[in-house]
């Protein structure tokens, strides 16, 4: 769990040229790769004695990253939360930095544009995650800062693509810090969720981009990596003694429903459900920008589904230091001719090593 360091942030770009803006291509359309949970970690910090395992679950893990960008040759890659495995003892700064210089590499490599969003686990033993974004903003094809206004968290962001024509915003791109864990009940801790005062900066920015965009809400996804308490409303409640069901905090659901597509491999875990945090998406609703967010978090689902005409999607984790059976990412396609429609794809990679990891 994160320590000591303030957890209200709002520090200026490095002083660096502006990047150019994110723009349409000439056949109109702008491809975004999300990846999300790669977990990695440095493997001469696990000490396990037969050294190919952390050293493979290394190269396997750079491998997916290396393959995903090869096979979407994507506009913008999104880091999608626990970018690296912030809970191992043996982690230092001079290892967080060396870890998010290795899985940056085959984005900054090819000079494509990078944003970032934070998990749990990102700072979970008090590496901060504002320390995290200054080596991430070492990249000059970062578009990611620590905080567009002094709100909770790090790297809650915005990000526009303008039109194919570079003249007027297109798309809004939402980048949140779901932040990490809080206090349950029972003294332990529970997955955290957006704060009041994230959703208050969102509500007044995506305002001031309805009112340059004559008065209609500028079409909008949005990025982060612990799930709203809504993706739960798309299962259907059951009982305990039911088939195919699985529990969450007392509530039994049911594993199959007309509205999910794509795979269901896990529990989904949002927030902490003894409580009510159903605002951040009742704001999105009212505020009428966002029709899209992704979410990681869940490593081995990679379902979409639809909840009061907003898609909400899981993506596929891409790191091999932790559980999981197959990794990938998902690369979403947009089109400024309809904005508000999306395709994407869940990308499976193979591995390239016969080691059994354990």
């Amino acid at each position: 769990m994160s320590t000591g360091m303030p957890k209200k942030w709002k520090v200026d770009r490095f002083k660096r040229p502006e990047p150019a803006p994110l723009k349409f291509g000439a056949d109109g359309k702008f491809k975004i790769l999300h990846i999300t949970d790669i977990h990695d970690v440095e493997p001469i910090m696990d000490d396990d004695e037969i050294r190919e395992i952390p050293d493979n679950k290394d190269k396997e893990t750079i491998n997916v990253i290396e393959k995903l960008v090869e096979k979407t040759n994507p506009d913008l890659v999104v880091f999608g939360g626990d970018n690296v495995s912030g809970y191992w003892e043996e982690f230092n700064y001079d290892y967080i930095q060396s870890t998010i210089q290795k899985i940056t590499a085959p984005i900054r490599s090819r000079n494509i544009p990078l944003c970032v969003v934070f998990g749990n686990h990102d700072g979970e033993l008090g590496f901060h995650t504002e320390f995290q974004m200054m080596q991430y903003m070492e990249y000059d094809n970062c578009r990611s800062n620590l905080n567009d206004e002094n709100v909770y968290g790090c790297g809650n962001c915005l990000v526009t693509i303008k039109d194919s024509k570079g003249e007027k915003d297109a798309v809004a791109i939402w980048l949140f810090d779901s932040n990490d864990y809080e206090t349950n009940s029972e003294g332990g801790n529970s997955y955290d969720h957006v704060h009041d005062d994230q959703i208050e900066w969102y509500e007044r920015k995506a305002e001031e981009l309805k009112k340059t965009n004559g008065g209609i809400p500028l079409p909008a996804i949005l990025f982060q990596h612990i799930p709203v308490q809504q993706e739960l409303n798309g299962f259907k409640v059951v009982t305990k003694d039911d088939e195919y069901t699985f529990e969450r905090d007392g509530n039994y659901y049911y594993l199959g429903n007309e509205i999910l597509e794509g795979r269901v491999r896990e529990v989904p875990c949002p927030p902490n459900m003894e409580k009510d945090y159903s605002n951040q998406f009742e704001s999105w609703k009212k505020t009428g920008d966002i029709f899209a967010a992704f979410f990681g978090h869940d490593h081995v689902n990679d379902f979409r589904m639809n909840i009061d005409g907003i898609d909400l999607y899981q993506t596929l984790g891409a790191g091999y230091f932790t559980y999981g059976l197959e990794r990938g990412g998902r690369l979403i396609i947009l089109d400024e001719n309809t904005p508000r429609r999306l395709e994407t794809q869940s990308i499976e990679i193979e591995r390239i090593t016969d080691t059994k990891f354990r």
